[in-house]
Order: C-alpha cells, then structure tokens, then sequence
C-alpha cells in the first residue's frame, strides 16, 4: 500500500514541476515577446511565471528526494527520446535550429545595440572615466561565440554523425 502510495505522489510531483516548468517557460516567452518586440508589458505574466516555477521548484525538489537524484529539466526528453537513435538525433537537431534561430533573431537588437553602445558610450557614476559598455560588448562577443557553437554543432552532427 505504502509503494502505490508512494508510486501514485511520485507521479503527481513530476508531472506537476513538468507541467509547471512548461508554463514558466510558455509565459516568460510571451513576457520577452510583449515587452521587447511589442513594446507593451503585461504586468501579471511576470507573476504568474514566478508562482509556477516556485511550484516547479518546490515539486521537483521533493520528486528528486524521492527519487535520491537532481532535477532534470529534461522531462519530455528523458521521457520520450532517450536511447532511441533516429528520435536522439532528430531532437538535437530541432532543438540546436530551434535555439539556433532565436539566437539568430535576438541578434538583430543585440547588434542595435552593440552599435549604439559604441556611438553613445556610458560612463559609471562614481567613476566617471569608467565605460560601462564593456557590458554590452560582452554580450555581443557571447551572441556570436553561441552562433558559431551553434552552427559547428549542427554541421558535426548533420555532415560528420558525431
């Protein structure tokens, strides 16, 4: 009786951080689009995207006590795909065009960015002679350092099968 028990609050745990980690991301994307693309934010998506990730995080930390093992964050993978080859490399290569193309899409205001950062340097407050847009550089260097990852990785794995 203790294991269906058990079993049973297992199964609820895991689907309820799966189902809530979903939603987290489903809602921080709609933020991301509303706020930066439409320049229009909704104020509630951002908190109700932190109630369901604490519900996430609180559901997988008792699933990965049960289980005596971390949080994975890869449920549907773990799930669906794992030790299936053809499934394997059919969902890496989704999942590297899919991250490949918003990289690839955030790069556009990123650049925009990058260059106004360089026309209008910004200078910190108590350091006067202190430029502060190295911040912005950096991120610049980090969207072309993960275009290039992205794209070496996706030429091994469709060209070279490693």
């Amino acid at each position: 009786m203790f294991e269906r028990i058990d079993n049973t609050l297992g199964i609820i745990e895991k689907n309820l951080a799966s189902l809530c980690l979903i939603v987290t991301t489903i809602l921080a994307f709609i933020q991301v689009v509303n706020r930066y693309l439409l320049h229009f934010e909704i104020m509630g998506i951002g908190d109700l995207a932190l109630y369901c990730y604490v519900i996430c995080l609180y559901s997988s930390l008792a699933f990965a006590t049960k289980e005596q093992n971390h949080t994975s964050v890869e449920v549907f993978y773990n799930r669906f795909i794992k030790g299936k080859i053809t499934a394997e490399n059919i969902y890496l290569l989704t999942i590297k065009l899919v991250v490949l193309a918003i990289v690839i899409t955030f790069m556009f205001p990123v650049t925009r960015f990058f260059l106004r950062s360089i026309e209008f340097p910004e200078y910190a407050t108590l350091l006067r002679w202190f430029n502060t847009s190295w911040l912005v550089y950096c991120m610049f260097i980090a969207f072309i350092l993960s275009i290039y990852h992205l794209l070496r990785q996706f030429y091994l794995q469709v060209f070279l099968q490693k």
